[in-house]
């Protein structure tokens, strides 16, 4: 029996899934959404392998399927990594990552122009405490296909993270590169990226390293957002018949 494993991104926690919850029920899929601990990286990642554990030894039974979305998505890689056979398949959702290389670029140039450094630095801390306008904000993540029910759903349980894990976050671009250094958990029939083709959060480029640095199976959702995937009805029923398909593929 298959258990899906659900990572939230940044900003947010496990209500993030609660729009796909009653689809998950309604094909009798077994799942658990967990909570990470944002207070700082080191107790992301710990949070993050100890969560999936306490499942593993609570249904030491099932296939475990994880699944996260965004920043999520690299902790479930992370956790993949980690405990390779002890996961059946890995899913992430609109989760990018740009080379070692590119990012050594990014940060040099960054360096240089110091007045552009701390523009991004304000724009991103405003941003993941809330204090954005709401239209500008919706508009980064989300398209018109997401109901603004759903869309002020959401902002109810927006978190504003603490300013030392945004840092550490926003800098970790060479700590991710090495954690997936040595891949232990890959392949096209093990490992799929799904991502919105108009996801203005992230470029295309960083969902393909990711994708070609696991060879891992890919899907483009044409149209969809960074969270559209999940939370417009256009997207999400295929989301969980396409997620459900791949983890019952052998």
């Amino acid at each position: 029996m298959n258990h899906f494993i659900f990572f939230h991104g940044v900003g947010i926690r496990s209500h993030f899934w609660d729009i796909i919850v009653p689809k998950l029920e309604e094909r009798s899929v077994e799942y658990s959404l967990i909570d990470l601990d944002f207070s700082s990286l080191d107790n992301a990642f710990e949070s993050s392998i100890q969560s999936v554990k306490e499942i593993m030894k609570k249904y030491p039974e099932r296939n475990f399927v994880l699944v996260g979305h965004s920043l999520g998505g690299l902790f479930a890689i992370y956790v993949a990594q980690q405990l390779g056979d002890e996961i059946h398949k890995l899913i992430f959702v609109n989760t990018g990552l740009a080379p070692k290389r590119v990012a050594m670029k990014a940060m040099q140039q960054m360096q240089i122009n110091r007045f552009s450094k701390f523009i991004k630095k304000i724009g991103m801390r405003m941003l993941f405490s809330g204090k954005l306008p709401k239209w500008l904000t919706s508009s980064l993540y989300f398209t018109d296909d997401t109901p603004e029910h759903v869309k002020m759903e959401l902002s109810k349980h927006k978190v504003r993270e603490n300013r030392a894990f945004l840092m550490e976050h926003f800098n970790s671009k060479s700590i991710w590169n090495s954690h997936i250094e040595r891949i232990h958990f890959s392949g096209p029939d093990n490992v799929l990226s799904l991502f919105g083709s108009k996801d203005k959060t992230t470029p295309k480029t960083a969902f393909m390293y990711l994708v070609k640095k696991l060879n891992a199976s890919y899907t483009i959702y044409e149209g969809s957002g960074h969270n559209d995937i999940i939370t417009a009805p256009k997207y999400n029923d295929k989301f969980v018949k396409e997620i459900i398909l791949f983890a019952d593929n052998v």
